[in-house]
């Protein structure tokens, strides 16, 4: 199977067929993404559009220099902030049963599958409290946490993708997880248990 990075260089080459099969394996990712980051499909669906859109049309500048996962999320998030920008952005009301396009709703990509049973009430309230405590990270903190704890970006990937140094990745993420720690102790133990098994999310070997 060809590379991200292959199958760039024969679409900058004239092989449209090429960009064809980029977005076959992105879209769902993105849209992913986007949904994260907004709660809105359909928000998550334009921008998605428009991230494919920018990627058509500086084809020609592409250099194969980074892994194409870190070129393809940095160019949606600057697609997210300019969509923040714009002013274009009011959250929806949220159904936790909704399937993304990963085939999870949002209550089971959010949450971290736990090994014993919980309470199922417990377990939503704790999701609608994650959501709105990633919901008042500051911009930069929420990138980081989303590319690394929902993405599965690895800090120097999140570096590249926000163009910062791994340190700075590392303090914000330190940040990030202990704002949310603070903000989720109205579920006691059990958002302490998921949290703790995240680890802060995946540093390199």
């Amino acid at each position: 199977m060809k590379t991200d990075a292959e199958l760039m260089l024969e679409f900058k080459g004239g092989d449209a067929s090429a960009f064809d099969k980029l977005v076959k394996r992105h879209e769902v990712g993105l849209i992913n993404y986007f949904y994260r980051m907004l709660w809105d499909r359909a928000s998550a669906e334009d921008l998605t559009q428009e991230v494919f859109i920018k990627v058509y049309t500086h084809a020609q500048s592409y250099e194969p220099r980074a892994k194409f996962a870190t070129y393809i999320y940095r160019i949606a998030r600057n697609c997210w902030i300019d969509h923040l920008r714009r002013g274009k952005h009011r959250r929806k009301d949220l159904s936790l049963d909704a399937e993304t396009d990963d085939e999870f709703s949002l209550y089971d990509s959010v949450t971290v599958q736990a090994d014993s049973p919980i309470d199922v009430a417990r377990k939503h309230e704790f999701v609608e409290h994650l959501i709105e405590a990633i919901d008042s990270l500051p911009e930069q903190q929420k990138s980081c946490f989303i590319l690394s704890e929902i993405r599965n970006m690895n800090y120097s990937e999140v570096a590249e993708t926000l163009e910062i140094p791994v340190g700075t990745v590392k303090s914000r993420m330190h940040n990030a997880l202990k704002k949310l720690r603070n903000m989720l102790v109205r579920t006691e133990k059990l958002g302490e248990e998921i949290l703790e098994s995240q680890g802060g999310g995946t540093e390199d070997e």
